[in-house]
């Protein structure tokens, strides 16, 4: 297939792009300026000049294309002074606006990254993706980005993925710099779930789910072992030979524990099944 991505420079892109070139695909890959295009060039990969806010800089992406997967994000770095407010424009404004320009440039297939913590309704057992979703605070646009792939006339397919860690995320330097920080807490009393997922595995459920998924379906991309942050932390803790933190911080995420049964029913299996392989 010859296949356009946006978002090919970020965490999941990187990830993904070798994946997708051994499987024998030409890609196209949406970049911003000069200098993200000579970093993505080699053999395979053909780089456009436009912007997801920009609709109609995306009709040259598209043109000729089979499939798109929509990784575009502008998630703040921690310690930046961005705000959310530019990724939520990015999710909710032009996720819209690719979906009219594939509609245009007639691509039938559009793979859309979400994220899986929609599923915060309930955490008394791993939910799938027949449960209910709630966008709040950072996710909400999120929802909203679903609403209008799931009301589009192409062949869509989602995926939500887990707390990103892995490659290049900064995941585990964050979560180092807090078990080594003497003031840090773990959220509220550390009962809450998270559900992860390396970046590597991620990636090859994407490709798993562009070439093989049903079409009109969400699935949700995450380990075999959702955890409590009590587990999360203790992990972390025990590699770098600290003590788990006490409890009592602020809680930054809701509570979301999820089951990635819908995914394996494709053929997709995680390299990393917990994180403690992943952490190894």
């Amino acid at each position: 297939m010859r296949i356009a991505i946006l978002g090919a420079s970020g965490v999941a892109g990187r990830a993904l792009l070798p994946l997708l070139l051994e499987r024998g695909h030409l890609l196209r890959a949406a970049v911003r300026s000069a200098a993200a295009a000579q970093a993505l060039t080699r053999p395979g990969i053909e780089t456009v000049m436009c912007d997801i806010l920009a609709a109609p800089s995306l009709a040259p992406l598209l043109i000729g294309c089979d499939a798109v997967i929509n990784l575009a994000t502008a998630i703040p770095r921690s310690g930046s002074s961005a705000t959310w407010a530019v990724n939520d424009r990015v999710r909710a404004e032009g996720t819209p606006n690719l979906i009219a320009a594939c509609t245009q440039a007639g691509v039938p297939r559009l793979v859309q990254q979400s994220v899986a913590m929609l599923h915060c309704v309930d955490d008394s057992r791993a939910q799938t993706e027949d449960d209910a979703l709630e966008g709040y605070g950072a996710v909400l646009s999120s929802a909203q980005l679903e609403q209008a792939v799931m009301a589009a006339p192409l062949d869509w397919r989602i995926a939500r993925g887990g707390l990103f860690y892995g490659l290049d995320s900064g995941r585990e330097e964050i979560w180092a710099g807090e078990i080594n920080t003497p003031e840090f807490r773990v959220p509220g009393d550390g009962r809450a779930w998270h559900s992860p997922v390396h970046v590597r595995d991620f990636a090859r459920a994407l490709v798993r789910i562009v070439e093989h998924a049903d079409t009109r379906q969400a699935y949700i991309v995450c380990d075999d072992a959702p955890l409590t942050l009590n587990n999360l932390y203790s992990q972390v803790a025990r590699k770098h030979g600290r003590p788990l933190p006490p409890t009592g911080g602020p809680l930054r995420m809701r509570s979301f524990r999820t089951s990635n049964a819908k995914l394996r029913g494709i053929g997709w299996t995680p390299e990393y099944p917990t994180l403690e392989a992943g952490l190894r």
